[in-house]
């Protein structure tokens, strides 16, 4: 053992975080096709999504969807990703981040670039093992709500989603 893991688990590891990796660089840079490659696609397990605010999709077709109508809808989005964590059981994977979102939509009057707009979204991504690499089975996101000032969470029922990327 190495470092106090065996050395095949850090390999998986290390592929499961390029594989989480390249999910958000394949939406940084608009790649749809690098994107739908990333998902399941096993033929017989339902992958879902869920994004900020939006319901629970289900469906290779629901879900590449929803990216195909974000990618549409977005001209620039950066993804800073801090506290990855990456969970192993068997073929299975979990990575849990935060996602520090800055996105902006279509330009007004002109302009290069709309008005960015910066997001805190907490995110869990599933990934399972296949003959082609580690593949991402459900993604699931939640914003993060502002503490109050006294540094408690919010009551229930104060969410506010915000914009979603």
């Amino acid at each position: 053992m190495t470092g106090g893991r065996e050395p095949g688990r850090a390999a998986d590891r290390d592929a499961v975080e390029a594989a989480n990796t390249a999910f958000y660089t394949a939406m940084e840079e608009g790649d749809f096709e690098r994107l739908e490659q990333l998902w399941l696609d096993d033929g017989t397990t339902d992958i879902s999504c869920v994004h900020p605010g939006w319901p629970v999709l289900t469906g290779r077709g629901e879900v590449l969807r929803s990216y195909a109508l974000i990618m549409a809808h977005t001209d620039y989005i950066q993804f800073f990703l801090t506290d990855v964590r990456v969970s192993l059981s068997g073929d299975t994977a979990l990575v849990t981040c935060t996602e520090n979102i800055l996105s902006g939509g279509p330009a007004e009057d002109g302009a290069e670039l709309g008005p960015l707009v910066g997001q805190l979204v907490v995110a869990t991504n599933a990934f399972r093992r296949t003959p082609e690499g580690w593949r991402i089975w459900s993604h699931h996101a939640s914003p993060v709500i502002a503490e109050a000032d006294d540094g408690t969470p919010p009551a229930a029922g104060d969410a506010d989603p915000g914009p979603s990327a």
